[in-house]
């Protein structure tokens, strides 16, 4: 994942997305995500971690009804204005909260779909560059790359409607049997629905359901 230095607004079809600049800016993760998942109206969507709300908006503009959620307060901020920027553009309703992962969840609440593009990247001290923290926050998987994507795994099959199903990017900079591990642990049967090089790199999107 790359930070980048561009324009503060852009459009992906029809929606008008602003920009922060301690706020993830949508790279080419995003846009694999956004590629891969399969979202019908009135389907009911969680995406932790929406950054500018890009991934969230999209959903609820193809008619799904999205909770979405950041731990950065700008992320929340900025994905507000997204969403009253494009309100008027969206088939389906977006609830936007501040917190952490499942922690800003009902514990009734239930999903068919749950998105997630997480800090992947192993990172140390000296790889921190954000000026606030809040950015390293986006990129930043601890030193294993792992330490968010663990926690995602080892719940959010609590999340799942009978027939609900999750998406993931996972990087090849991630120890693979580490990431294997995880996997066998939970009781998640996983696939990976696409597979792309960028740079030095291989970002694969995952579907996630629920074993029956």
């Amino acid at each position: 994942m790359n930070k980048k230095s561009s324009s503060s607004q852009f459009h992906f079809n029809k929606l008008a997305i602003n920009l922060h600049p301690e706020v993830y800016e949508p790279a080419e993760d995003t846009f694999q995500i956004l590629d891969t998942i399969k979202i019908s109206p009135g389907k009911k969507v969680f995406e932790p971690g929406t950054g500018c709300g890009i991934v969230a908006l999209y959903c609820a503009y193809l008619g799904a009804n999205v909770v979405c959620s950041d731990i950065n307060p700008y992320a929340v901020e900025l994905t507000k204005k997204n969403f009253l920027i494009n309100k008027h553009l969206l088939g389906g309703n977006v609830d936007i909260r501040y917190g952490d992962l499942f922690s800003v969840l009902h514990s009734n609440e239930l999903f068919d779909v749950i998105i997630f593009n997480p800090p992947y990247l192993p990172t140390s001290d000296n790889e921190r560059v954000g000026k606030t923290g809040w950015f390293d926050i986006a990129i930043d998987g601890g030193r294993t790359g792992l330490e968010i994507i663990k926690r995602f795994i080892e719940n959010v099959e609590n999340y799942f409607t009978t027939t609900g199903k999750g998406y993931i990017i996972i990087s090849s900079l991630i120890e693979k049997e580490k990431m294997r591990q995880i996997f066998s642990n939970s009781n998640l049967k996983y696939k990976i629905e696409s597979k792309k090089r960028y740079d030095d790199e291989f970002l694969y999107a995952y579907c996630l359901r629920k074993k029956s």
